[in-house]
């Protein structure tokens, strides 16, 4: 793992999972990053990186290393330090949520989706961030 993923995913407990991904918790022992799986609605590509949609009229913007769209799904790498809402756009497909605009909302849905049980009784929803 070179410096700047060791750098990112400090406290996420970031691991191989194979060749082509990384594997790591969703919530750091501290609770300041986070790793969300969001749908392709919630993102919005941008000049500098991307949008992270938190309801009709506010984003989040992240950096284009804070998200990785792959086979599995769509991550986001979200930190608490950098947590900076911005009134941007409209976005027809959300609804107003003062809740979703708190950190705290974006961490509860990572610690469930963390204990996520599938059909078979097993954890299932781990994080694959393509390396």
């Amino acid at each position: 793992m070179n410096k700047f993923d060791k750098f990112r995913f400090e406290g996420l407990n970031c691991r191989d999972y194979s060749n082509a991904y990384y594997t790591m918790n969703r919530v750091s022992e501290d609770e300041k990053k986070i790793v969300v799986k969001v749908t392709d609605n919630h993102l919005i590509p941008t000049k500098y990186g991307y949008a992270l949609v938190l309801d009709h009229l506010h984003v989040v913007f992240l950096k284009d290393w804070q998200v990785d769209a792959n086979w599995f799904g769509n991550e986001v790498l979200i930190n608490r330090d950098f947590w900076n809402v911005k009134e941007w756009g409209t976005h027809d497909a959300f609804v107003e949520n003062e809740e979703a605009l708190t950190f705290e909302h974006w961490l509860l849905a990572a610690k469930e989706q963390d204990d996520f049980i599938n059909e078979d009784g097993l954890r299932s929803n781990y994080v694959k961030w393509h390396k």
